[in-house]
């Protein structure tokens, strides 16, 4: 019972990532950085993720574990959570565009990949150019036009790196709380 309890926590606390699409004043979540068209997918994958982590936490919980062995524990998990949201930020930053629109007073992010065609009818434009004056926010015509490969590569890792970078920091705060339990 207590597992399923864990999970289901685990799986809501995924959910409140959906409050970045509520447009809190002073709260931007880490979910506004992904292009909107991955959030559908990348929110319910972290929260099972996240679940399954809770789940994990929980049994090793009840295992009969020395501090050291949770110190290890926590500093693996540490330095893959650390790793994952390295991964996360160069890719992001690397292979996503964000185009302001004003008339919507709002930015939109598109996975576009690591090259720029340089190709009509975007020849001698920067990537946020090339959306904003001549491809439209269709994005349809930018996967075409950088390319539907590249787009689903950058699409997946963008997806893998948040997936992995949440579950991971879900993993060190339990480590963290366990290792709080042992030595009490």
């Amino acid at each position: 019972m207590r597992y399923l309890l864990g999970f289901s926590v685990s799986v809501a606390i995924g959910l409140v990532l959906y409050l970045g699409k509520l447009h809190i004043p002073g709260f931007v979540s880490l979910l506004s950085i992904i292009p909107e068209s991955l959030q559908n997918v990348a929110i319910p994958l972290s929260s099972a993720s996240m679940g399954i982590v809770a789940v994990a936490v929980q049994w090793l919980s009840k295992e009969q574990r020395s501090q050291r062995a949770n110190r290890k524990v926590f500093f693996k998990s540490l330095r893959v959570c650390v790793g994952a949201l390295f991964i996360f930020v160069v890719i992001e930053s690397l292979a996503v565009v964000r185009v302001e629109v004003p008339a919507a007073n709002a930015t939109v992010s598109f996975a576009v990949g690591l090259s720029s065609p340089s190709k009509p009818p975007c020849e001698g434009l920067g990537r946020t150019d090339c959306i904003s004056h001549e491809l439209s926010l269709n994005e349809a015509r930018i996967n075409s036009y950088f390319g539907e490969t590249s787009v689903n590569a950058t699409k997946l890792l963008l997806l893998i790196s948040y997936v992995v970078f949440t579950s991971s920091f879900g993993l060190v705060v339990g480590v963290l709380l366990i290792s709080h339990d042992v030595s009490e």
